[in-house]
């Protein structure tokens, strides 16, 4: 059944456009839908008409639903207004503040060690570990896993926050785990530096990447999200940085990354068998994204160097690049078996990969 068809208030423009709203949509429109306008039309007209009059004049039914969709385009403005004021007022701003060094202020302070003691003074160390990745990786709960390695099953994970500055723990080596070989440099105190994730903060952690401040790296990507944020830090600041590269070749030693898949514990986790596809294929695409760059602008290549027609080999990825190691692990002590931390500790400790 069509819509009652009203005459519009003589010389009401609103009116008249609410008419042919009704009478252009009302072919498009299920028949359900039109008697329902028909019946809440009679309805408001017969037994309201005081009402229709007043708010809805001839048109009440077109009335009320241009009402509704009015509200829900405010609300919708409302919503993204409020999710743009909240990104925006959550990325930090330490980088922009007086102190140039405000992200890395926290590597004066010992935040936490195997002893749990808090001090102004760091200890002394031999090594840097840089524990690196996306934001919401799990990296700070990693660093304190590891630098509580010896509290027992009981221990478990602290509830943190989204990290604004770089967090520190420090692990003492037991000399009797120290090898005999004294061509092999074993350190006392390893320094693990973990550095927020947030792009916004990424502008200090190049000088952190470099030889001679960390001696490899702890990359943690969450093993529930997809990899595409964490890759891009990898890719970025690692792979393709020209000072680090150079840095690294300078030194004549190979920077060491043991990605970490981290919250294998739980359910809608990938193992790292699957992670590790999924970065490859990631790393290609941003690898194949700057090759046609660089074609178009013909600068030099600042990407992997991959033969024509091949995929990325994370596990040869040529010379002068980094090695790479995986491992999967999750956050919990009381999960039963290897969870993976015996491996990244032995990594972090030694520079060794557990097989």
């Amino acid at each position: 059944m069509a819509a009652p068809q009203h005459e519009a208030a003589a010389g009401d423009p609103t009116q008249t456009v609410l008419r042919n709203v009704r009478i252009s949509a009302a072919p498009y429109l299920p028949p359900p839908l039109l008697n329902a306008i028909h019946i809440t039309d009679s309805y408001l007209l017969v037994n309201h008409a005081s009402f229709s009059s007043t708010y809805c004049h001839s048109e009440p039914s077109v009335s009320i639903l241009s009402a509704l969709f009015s509200a829900y385009i405010v609300l919708r403005l409302i919503l993204g207004l409020q999710f743009w004021w909240a990104s925006t007022t959550k990325r930090s701003t330490a980088h922009l503040s007086g102190e140039e060094d405000a992200v890395l202020s926290g590597l004066n302070n010992k935040r936490t060690d195997n002893n749990s003691a808090q001090d102004n003074a760091a200890p002394e160390f031999d090594e840097t570990v840089l524990l690196c990745g996306a934001s919401g990786a799990g990296k700070t709960v990693l660093l304190h896993c590891l630098c509580n390695e010896n509290e027992g099953d009981s221990w478990q994970p602290p509830m943190t926050t989204t990290s604004l500055v770089a967090n520190v723990g420090y692990i003492s080596i037991p000399s009797n785990d120290i090898a005999n070989d004294e061509s092999k440099l074993k350190p006392m105190t390893v320094r693990l530096v973990d550095y927020p994730g947030h792009p916004s903060l990424s502008t200090k952690l190049t000088s952190l990447l470099l030889p001679d401040q960390t001696a490899r790296i702890v990359f943690a990507i969450d093993a529930t999200k997809p990899v595409t944020d964490g890759v891009a830090i990898l890719y970025k600041s690692i792979f393709t940085n020209d000072q680090v590269r150079k840095a690294w070749k300078a030194s004549g030693k190979t920077l060491s990354i043991l990605i970490v898949c981290t919250k294998e514990d739980d359910k809608k986790a990938k193992n790292h068998k699957r992670m590790k596809i999924q970065i490859r294929n990631e790393l290609d695409r941003l690898r194949k994204v700057d090759a046609a760059m660089e074609d178009v602008t013909g600068s030099g290549s600042t990407s992997i160097s991959v033969a024509k027609g091949k995929t990325i080999d994370l596990d040869d990825l040529g010379p002068d690049m980094p090695e790479l190691h995986f491992v999967e692990t999750g956050l919990g002590r009381n999960q039963g078996g290897d969870n993976g931390l015996e491996v990244v500790l032995e990594f972090v400790r030694t520079g060794d990969i557990i097989s």
